[in-house]
């Protein structure tokens, strides 16, 4: 039983039979290209992991950090301190290309801690609370990077997923059931065609010899 409602003639069967095969190589093709991108994304979920570890480690040291300086300074105190202090902060974004899909490459751009609180009349503790944010950023960003590449690459893992079971369990059977179907209808053809003319000339030679 033919899938597709197309005539059972021979150019129907050449071109049935060529855009079958394009979409084999189609699937061929998805079907790597999703078996990288599961590679990708099963090592950037790895590298999440260690990230997030990081960044866990570098924000609870920097808010211990910030409780010891409250305990000593009291509050209020680092208030007025933090805001005497102004830092310029920057995050710059890049990308690069897996398979076609655009992965960010994020970096937190900052100033090198340097003494400032300690200096003046504030406590030698905030500077040390200032540079353990000051260099939690960096673990941040990483996180940020790679949880971005993670959420990109598995939208691209479903998207090529369903366009391979499309190939697979809708186009490429459809298009076979009704090649094969033609294929059936052109040799029966074929065969009474063969009959008629045995037929015919039968008849033929019948006629000759009266």
């Amino acid at each position: 039983m033919a899938k597709l409602n197309v005539p059972p003639t021979k150019s129907r069967l050449l071109a049935l039979s060529h855009d079958l095969d394009f979409a084999r190589e189609g699937y061929d093709l998805l079907e790597q290209k999703r078996q990288i991108l599961v590679l990708e994304l099963m090592s950037r979920l790895e590298a999440t992991k260690r990230a997030q570890e990081d960044v866990d480690a570098a924000m609870a040291q920097a808010f211990a950090d910030l409780r010891e300086d409250a305990l000593r300074s009291g509050t209020e105190a680092l208030a007025r301190e933090a805001l005497g202090i102004r830092r310029d902060h920057k995050v710059e974004i890049a990308s690069r290309h897996v398979m076609g899909i655009a992965l960010p490459a994020i970096r937190a751009e900052h100033q090198p801690p340097q003494p400032v609180f300690g200096v003046a009349s504030g406590s030698a503790l905030s500077d040390d609370v200032m540079k353990r944010f000051t260099q939690a950023l960096d673990p941040i960003a990483r996180l940020a990077e790679i949880e971005n590449c993670v959420l990109r690459l598995a939208s691209e893992v479903r998207r090529t997923q369903r366009r391979v079971n499309a190939l697979d369990k809708i186009f490429i059977p459809d298009y076979s059931d009704t090649i094969r179907y033609i294929e059936e209808v052109l040799d029966e053809r074929e065969r009474e065609r063969l009959v008629v003319m045995k037929m015919t000339k039968k008849r033929l030679e019948k006629a000759h010899q009266k």
